[in-house]
């Protein structure tokens, strides 16, 4: 199975789509088992959210969902890796995450 310090391999710091609460039990699990976690907060209070930053260092934040949108862009660069949790843990080769998910949501709120 594959885990999160895989994921990140040499990176620095790694951007995770989560596209459930589901997925995101399995994600908390993963993280905590490997010593990730969201500063001091301990793991019962962590909270799902569908974007988050993982960095090397062991940190975990959750990403404001315009950032992770707005990373979709043509004209942002220098990124870091976005990948799709679900389809990383499933075991798919093909596991970037080359859409926001949100891009309908974030529309229809202009």
């Amino acid at each position: 199975m594959r885990t999160i310090r895989e994921m990140l391999g040499s990176d620095e710091k790694v951007w995770v789509y989560i596209d459930s609460r589901e997925t995101w039990e399995r994600f908390a699990s993963m993280a905590a088992a490997e010593g990730f976690g969201f500063g001091e907060l301990p793991e019962e209070k962590w909270v799902f959210g569908c974007a988050v930053a993982v960095h090397s260092s062991g940190d975990m934040g959750h990403l404001p969902m315009f950032v992770w949108h707005r990373s979709f862009s043509a004209d942002i660069e220098e990124l870091p890796k976005r990948v799709e949790f679900l389809k990383y843990i499933s075991g798919d080769e093909d596991y970037i995450c080359r859409e926001s998910h949100f891009k309908a949501a974030m529309l229809s709120a202009r």
